[in-house]
């Protein structure tokens, strides 16, 4: 599966289809807003649900293949490098950016599978444990397709588990790039082995190899997530189908 293919898949099109149609029902554009003061049926609020939560999945992951060319493009104008903005700055941003958004986007996979399979289950209170040990979803191969769909990134979580509680990357060649990049031409000076327009050189090919690492890295963690992801909305079709068809006979 590629990313175009996300948006092609069977699910969003029954998913944008069926959500069109209740929108034209209550005599709403797409673009409407519905608030509380509007009355749904099960059946329509099923609907919509799952249509924000796999918006809001399909959006972050597209948002990791994103990152991927932001970690290479750094074209910030005068204004920014004025205020004192480094590649290293735009290179530190955009790894932690895409690790903190790459194990998040499990939770996005739970809050769909929450809302497929109408569980109802609080926001807050949605996790993994919660998700699959549900006697609804134990009854399927959901866990099974969640497992893969975690596979990729769970290396990942205790780097994102620390961002968020303890501390910035750490990693040791990410430090050395920072520490270079502390230096202007004055705070350089003229008395060092290596002339400034050295350390300008030295420290763009550090970035220039590292940068290249961590694309790849990610570039083939996105490819095995999306492959992972297709089975997974298999998986959730067959559901969203049945869980139709049931609230269709009640409304």
């Amino acid at each position: 599966m590629t990313l175009p293919d996300l948006y092609q898949h069977q699910l969003f099109k029954e998913v944008v289809a069926d959500s069109v149609a209740i929108h034209s029902s209550l005599g709403m554009k797409l673009t409407d807003e519905i608030d509380e003061s509007r009355t749904l049926d099960e059946l329509q609020f099923y609907v919509l649900r799952v249509g924000f939560s796999l918006s809001h999945a399909a959006s972050w992951i597209e948002q990791l293949h994103h990152a991927v060319h932001f970690m290479t493009d750094f074209r910030y104008g005068k204004k920014a490098s004025s205020a004192g903005v480094t590649r290293s700055h735009h290179l530190l941003y955009n790894i932690e950016n895409y690790l903190i958004r790459m194990v998040s986007v499990y939770d996005r996979c739970l809050q769909l599978a929450n809302a497929v399979f109408h569980l109802c289950i609080s926001d807050e209170h949605v996790n993994h444990s919660a998700i699959v040990s549900n006697l609804h979803v134990s009854r399927t191969d959901v866990p099974k397709l969640l497992k893969a769909v975690r596979k990729p990134i769970k290396d990942q979580e205790q780097e994102r588990h620390k961002l968020i509680h303890r501390h910035s990357q750490d990693d040791p060649e990410l430090r050395r790039i920072q520490l270079l990049y502390m230096h202007t031409k004055e705070t350089w000076g003229d008395d060092r082995k290596l002339p400034y327009e050295g350390l300008v050189h030295v420290r763009g090919q550090l970035v220039k190899k590292f940068t290249a690492q961590r694309t790849k890295e990610y570039a083939e963690i996105n490819r095995e997530l999306l492959s992972a992801i297709g089975p997974y909305l298999d998986g959730l079709l067959t559901e969203y189908r049945r869980q139709k068809a049931r609230l269709e006979k009640l409304v």
